[in-house]
C-alpha cells in the first residue's frame, strides 16, 4: 500500500469513528467515553508509521468544525485540538520505544502491562489536560463540569488504546509484537470485551441520563399545573363577573369594586379586572356625561393611537372600558374603547363569535408602555334567556395580566434551580425568562391550551441543575471493564498452548455423544414401534373378546351366562384401559399427545360415565350423587373423549377406594372471556390418603402406598395421566384428602365457549325423525369390510348383522381393489396393517380413482395414532373406528354416511 492510499484510508477510517463516537457524547459534550477513533488511529500509526499522522490531522480538521460546540469557540481552538491529538499519538510511540523492550513478549505478562500502561493511562493524559485547559480558558464552566469533561476525553482515548490498539498489532508483523499463536482469538476476545463494556456503559449511562430527564420533567410538573389552575382560577373570575352582571340590571362602581375585591384571589397577580359595557351610538353622550359624573372629570370614549389616546369618532357601537379594578393604577384606560383597538379589537369579535373566553397576543399594556409582557383575556356577557349574538351582548369582562407579574411568584428558588422556561402561544406569541437558553443540556416542551389559544411550555435545564449530570460511576465500569478486557486477552493467550489438545477432547466427546444421542433415537423409535405393535396385538383379541361378549349378551338370556359375560366385558375394560394408560404415558413423554377439538355437553358425558361405572358402585352398594348448576349443561369445545377419560379416571379411583359410603360429583361453569371455567369435584367416603402421600400422588407409577397395589390393583399411572390432561387443557388438579375419612379431587378446565344458535339446534323430535329416517336409509347400504383377521371379521359381520346389514370381506388391500372393479359398495371399513398391501395404500389407489373416489372410507383398526390421523386427512379420510369396538360405533358411522 503506497504512503498516500494509507494517508487517505487513515482520514476516512479515523473521520467514520468520529462521527460514531460523537453520537456518545456526555451531556456537556466535547468528549465520549466511546471513542474508538483514538486506539485505532495509534494501531494504524504503529504499523505504518507517518501518513498515519498526517490522515487523522487532515480528518480531524474536517470533523472538529463540524462539533457546534466547538465551532462556537474560536477558529484556532480546532487547530490546537487537531495538533494536540496528532501529537499524543507521537507521544504513546516514543514512551513505547523508551521504556520499554520490543519486540513485546505476550507470553510476559509484565510486559504486556506496561505497553498497556504508557500507550494507555500515561499518554492519554495529553488528550484530557488539553481539553480541559482549551476548555478553562475559553469558557466560562463550573470547575467540577470542566474536570468531568477532562476526565471523559481521557478515558475514552485510554479505553480505546488499551482494548483497539493490540488488535492491529496481532493482525500483521510489526517491530512492536512478537507474533502470536492463533492470535485470531486475543483479537475477537479484544474486540468482544470492547463491545460488551460499549454496551454496559451505554445502558448505564442511558439509564442515569433517563433518570436526570425524568427528575427534570418531575420538576416541571408542578409548575405547569400552577399555570393551569393560575387560568381556571381567572375563568372562574369571569364566570363570576358574568353572573353578577345578568343578575344586576345596574352595577355601579362601588358595588363593582367590592365584589371584585371578594372573588380575587391574592395568589394570582392580575393587573386589572375591567367592566366594559356595549354602548350604542345613540346611548354616547349620555355615557360619556355618566362617566364624567362617576370619575368627577371630563372623560371620554376614546381609541389609542401610535399618538396616543384621541376622542373615538362616530361609529355604530363602542366598547370603552367603564370600571377596572384597582382603580388609581389603571385609571389611564377609563373610557377606551378595546373594540377599536389594534390588539384587542381582534380579540373582542373572536370572543364574540366563539361566545367564550378569547385572549389578546402580547403587547404594551396602556398602564406600562415601557414592558410588552401584557395580554388581556375578555369574556362576552350576553342577556339571559336570549341567544348569544351581538344584539343580545351587554358587554365584556375583562382581566388584565402582565406576564412577568403573574409568573414570577411561580418561579420559586427551587424551580429556578431545576430549570428555565419560555412560553409561547397564538401565532409568534413568545414570553422568555430573562435567564432562559433553549435546548441547554436538558429540554422538555409542554403543550397546552391558553384560554382559546395552544401553546407550548419549553423548559431548559439550569446551570445548577447540570452539576446533576456529571456521572462519575460510569467510569468505575470503564475501569473494571479495561482491568477485565486485560485479564481475558492475557489468558487467551496463556491457554492458547492448550488449544490443540483440547480441540481433540472435544472432537472425541463429541463424537462419542453423537454416537450416544443416535443410540438413543433408535432406542427410542424402537419402544414407540414396540408400543404400537404391542397395542395392535393387545387390541385384536381385545376387539375379538369385547365384540363377541358383546355379541353373546345380545344372544344369550342366561343369567349366569350374562353373568360371566358381565365380567369378562369388565376384565376387558380393564385390560384396555391399562393398554390405553401405557400409551397415553408414553405419548405424553415424547410430547405427542395431542387434543381433538369438537363440541359436547359436558353435563351429558358426565352422566354417561356414570351410568357406564354405576354397576360396579351397585356392586358395592356405594351411591353416586351428580350435582350441578345450569351452566355445565350448555356446549364447550374441546377434546371429549379426554374429558370423558379424566372423569373415568377420577370416578374409577373413588369406587377402587370406596368400601362404603357415597361418592358425590359437584360440578360447575361459569364463563370467563372467551372460555368456559369447568370446575369437577369428585367427592368420596374411602379410605382417604395421608399427608405425606399426597404429594407423589400425581407421579407417574406413583401410588398412596405399596401396599394398595397388592390390595387395590391398577398401574398408578391415572393421576399422572389425569394431571397430563388438564395441563393440556390449560387447567389443574388438586386434592384434599385425610385418611379415614375420604377424599376430594378438584379438577379445574379451560375450555372453549361454543354459542347455539336457534338454527344450529334441532328439537328432540327432529333428531328423533332424522335418525329413524337415517336407520331406514342405512338398512340398504352395501358394505366392504377389508380385514385380514378372521376372528374379526366374524364379529363385524354379526354386528352388521344385528343392524340389518350384510357385507363383503376383502382379506387384504389388493383384494379390496380387484373387488372393486367388479362392484362399488356404499361404505368401505378398512383395516390398516395387513399383507400384500396395507389400508393406506389402498386407500390412496381408491381416492385417486374418479370412478371411486366417492366411496366412504371409514378406518377400522386398532392402530389410530396422531400420525395414521394424518396420514387418513390428507386422503380425505375424517372418521376412525377404534379396536376394540362396540356395535354402537359401528351404527353411528353407518348412520353418518346414510345416503
Amino acid at each position: 500500500m503506497n504512503k498516500l492510499a494509507i494517508v487517505f484510508f487513515a482520514c476516512i477510517t479515523h473521520f467514520l469513528l468520529v462521527q460514531f463516537g460523537s453520537q456518545f457524547l456526555v451531556p456537556f459534550g466535547y468528549a465520549s467515553v466511546i471513542w474508538p477513533a483514538t486506539g485505532v488511529a495509534l494501531g494504524l500509526y504503529l504499523l505504518k508509521g507517518w501518513p498515519v499522522l498526517v490522515g487523522v490531522f487532515v480528518s480531524l480538521l474536517l470533523s472538529l468544525p463540524q462539533d457546534s460546540l466547538i465551532a462556537s469557540l474560536p477558529t484556532e481552538v480546532a487547530y490546537i485540538l487537531a495538533v494536540l491529538s496528532t501529537v499524543q499519538l507521537v507521544v504513546s510511540r516514543q514512551l513505547v520505544l523508551l521504556f520499554s523492550q520490543v519486540p513485546i513478549r505476550i507470553s510476559v505478562p509484565f510486559e504486556i502491562i506496561k505497553f498497556l500502561l504508557l500507550t494507555g493511562p500515561v499518554a492519554m493524559l495529553l488528550g484530557g489536560a488539553t481539553i480541559y485547559l482549551v476548555l478553562f480558558y475559553y469558557l466560562e464552566l463550573p470547575q467540577q463540569t470542566l474536570l468531568y469533561v477532562g476526565v471523559t476525553k481521557w478515558v475514552g482515548d485510554f479505553f480505546s488504546v488499551v482494548l483497539l490498539t493490540p488488535v492491529f498489532l496481532f493482525l500483521y508483523p510489526n517491530i512492536f509484537v512478537k507474533k502470536a499463536r492463533k492470535a485470531s482469538a486475543a483479537i475477537i476476545t479484544s474486540l468482544f470485551c470492547f463491545s460488551i463494556i460499549c454496551f454496559v456503559y451505554f445502558v448505564s449511562s442511558n439509564n442515569f441520563n433517563r433518570d436526570q430527564k425524568q427528575q427534570f420533567v418531575n420538576g416541571t410538573v408542578s409548575f405547569v399545573e400552577q399555570i393551569n389552575s393560575t387560568q381556571s382560577t381567572i375563568k372562574l373570575y369571569l364566570k363570576a363577573l358574568e353572573a353578577y352582571f345578568q343578575a344586576s340590571e345596574q352595577v355601579t362602581k362601588e358595588e363593582f369594586s367590592a365584589f371584585t375585591s371578594i372573588i380575587q384571589n391574592t395568589e394570582v397577580r392580575v393587573r386589572a379586572i375591567g367592566w366594559i359595557p356595549l354602548i350604542t351610538k345613540q346611548a354616547r353622550t349620555q355615557f360619556e356625561s355618566s362617566m364624567q359624573k362617576l370619575y368627577a372629570k371630563p372623560v371620554h370614549i376614546k381609541q389609542q393611537t401610535s399618538a396616543g389616546f384621541k376622542k373615538s369618532p362616530q361609529q355604530p357601537y363602542y366598547l370603552p372600558i367603564y370600571y377596572t379594578y384597582p382603580l388609581d393604577e389603571n385609571q389611564a384606560v377609563i373610557g377606551l374603547d378595546v373594540s377599536t383597538h389594534p390588539f384587542a379589537g381582534q380579540t373582542i369579535k373572536q370572543a364574540i363569535v366563539a361566545k367564550n373566553f378569547a385572549v389578546t397576543d402580547i403587547f404594551a399594556l396602556v398602564q406600562q408602555q415601557d414592558k410588552t409582557d401584557g395580554v388581556v383575556v375578555y369574556y362576552p356577557i350576553f342577556k339571559k334567556a336570549t341567544p348569544p349574538s351581538l344584539a343580545s351582548l351587554i358587554g365584556f369582562v375583562e382581566v388584565v395580566l402582565e406576564l412577568e407579574l403573574l409568573l414570577d411568584p411561580m418561579y420559586t428558588a427551587e424551580r429556578e434551580g431545576i430549570f428555565t422556561y419560555q412560553i409561547s402561544f397564538g401565532d409568534g406569541n413568545v414570553f422568555s425568562h430573562p435567564s432562559y437558553e433553549p435546548e441547554h443540556f436538558i429540554a422538555h416542551n409542554v403543550a397546552f391550551t391558553l384560554f382559546d389559544k395552544q401553546g407550548v411550555i419549553r423548559f431548559s435545564s439550569s446551570d445548577s441543575f447540570a452539576v446533576n449530570l456529571i456521572n462519575w460511576v460510569d467510569f468505575i465500569i470503564v475501569f473494571v471493564g479495561c482491568l477485565l478486557g486485560v485479564i481475558c486477552v492475557m489468558f487467551v493467550f496463556f491457554i492458547v498452548s492448550f488449544n490443540t489438545s483440547l480441540e481433540k477432547k472435544v472432537k472425541a466427546s463429541t463424537h462419542e455423544l453423537t454416537e450416544k444421542n443416535h443410540e438413543l433415537i433408535l432406542a427410542n423409535d424402537a419402544k414407540n414401534l414396540f408400543l404400537a405393535n404391542v397395542s395392535h396385538e393387545y387390541r385384536t383379541p381385545l376387539n375379538a373378546i369385547i365384540g363377541f361378549t358383546e355379541l353373546a349378551s345380545k344372544e344369550t338370556e342366561d343369567h349366569i351366562a350374562l353373568d360371566y359375560l358381565a365380567r369378562i366385558s369388565d376384565a376387558s375394560a380393564i385390560l384396555l384401559s391399562t393398554v390405553n394408560d401405557v400409551l397415553d404415558f408414553s405419548k405424553m413423554q415424547a410430547g405427542q399427545l395431542d387434543l381433538d377439538s369438537k363440541v359436547f355437553k359436558p353435563e351429558e358425558v358426565t352422566a354417561s360415565v356414570i351410568g357406564m361405572l354405576s354397576h360396579l358402585a351397585a356392586e358395592k352398594s356405594i351411591k353416586i350423587e351428580f350435582n350441578h348448576d345450569e351452566q355445565y349443561s350448555k356446549q364447550v369445545e374441546g377434546d371429549e373423549l379426554r374429558f370423558k377419560q379424566i372423569l373415568i379416571n377420577l370416578l374409577n379411583n373413588a369406587l377402587k377406594f370406596t368400601p362404603k359410603g357415597s361418592i358425590r360429583l359437584d360440578c360447575h361453569c361459569r364463563d370467563q372471556d372467551d372460555d368456559r371455567l369447568l370446575t369437577i369435584k369428585v367427592i368420596d367416603t374411602g379410605i382417604g390418603i395421608k399427608a405425606e402421600d399426597q404429594q407423589r400422588l400425581f407421579n407417574a407409577f406413583a401410588q398412596a402406598q405399596s401396599s394398595t397395589t397388592r390390595n387395590y390393583g391398577g398401574t398408578g399411572l391415572g393421576l399422572s395421566i389425569v394431571k397430563q390432561l388438564c395441563i393440556l387443557m390449560r387447567g389443574e388438579i388438586s386434592v384434599v384428602s385425610q385418611e379415614g375419612v375420604g377424599s376430594e379431587f378438584t379438577v379445574v378446565l379451560k375450555l372453549k365457549i361454543h354459542n347455539e344458535t336457534e338454527y344450529s339446534k334441532l328439537s328432540a323430535e327432529q333428531m328423533d325423525s332424522a335418525s329413524t329416517e337415517q336407520c331406514d336409509h342405512y338398512k340398504d347400504m352395501k358394505v366392504l369390510v377389508v380385514e385380514d383377521n378372521k376372528i374379526n371379521q366374524i364379529v363385524v359381520q354379526k354386528h352388521l348383522l344385528n343392524l340389518g346389514l350384510g357385507c363383503d370381506f376383502a382379506n387384504d388391500g389388493q383384494q379390496a381393489l380387484e373387488y372393486l372393479k367388479v362392484q362399488q359398495p356404499d361404505i368401505i371399513l378398512m383395516d390398516l396393517q395387513m399383507p400384500v398391501m396395507d389400508g393406506f395404500t389402498a386407500s390412496k389407489h381408491i381416492k385417486n380413482d374418479e370412478n371411486l373416489k366417492h366411496i366412504s372410507i371409514v378406518i377400522l383398526s386398532a392402530s389410530v395414532g396422531k400420525e395414521e390421523k394424518q396420514q387418513a386427512a390428507l386422503l380425505g379420510i375424517k372418521d376412525f373406528i377404534h379396536k376394540p369396538y362396540k356395535q354402537s360405533d359401528l351404527e353411528r358411522v353407518l348412520v353418518k354416511y346414510a345416503h
